[in-house]
């Protein structure tokens, strides 16, 4: 065996090694993506989900019945009244309110209709909103209050 041809394979090894040492170029650094605006919702509110059941109240005729709103106050700085809107099931006589409050502590204080103004039947538990969440409110069984 002449020497050319033992060299041979040890010229492509050297090779192939001599590339795989090549010096790499550092990839391109791609420029950061410009973060998306927060939306006002994300920093400043919490999503409160609810719900609310009225057995011994009349909630008027028609299968729609009449707008009910439920009033929350915030505990944790200047008395503040929310009013969320409630979807009313006429047939089980319960309805779920939904709606964005800011960050804070609140309180069920009543739920109204323009037949009248109902409390909650228990005593009244507090929740706090925290930006960015969605938040169980609790359920309340309502009692009337009086009449519109």
């Amino acid at each position: 065996m002449t020497a050319s041809r033992l060299l041979a394979p040890l010229a492509g090894f050297a090779l192939l090694s001599g590339c795989a040492q090549a010096p790499v170029a550092p990839p391109a650094i791609a420029e950061p993506a410009a973060a998306p605006a927060p939306l006002p919702f994300v920093t400043s509110s919490g999503l409160v989900i609810g719900t609310l059941s009225y057995q011994y109240v009349e909630a008027g005729s028609g299968d729609a019945g009449p707008a009910w709103v439920v009033h929350l106050e915030r505990l944790d700085a200047s008395a503040q009244d929310f009013a969320l809107a409630v979807d009313i099931d006429p047939a089980s006589r319960r309805g779920v309110f939904t709606g964005a409050l800011p960050a804070g502590v609140y309180a069920f204080r009543e739920a109204a209709s323009a037949k009248g103004r109902y409390a909650p039947a228990a005593s009244n538990a507090t929740f706090e909103v925290q930006a960015g969440e969605v938040r169980d409110a609790g359920h309340y069984a309502l009692r009337p209050l009086g009449k519109m």
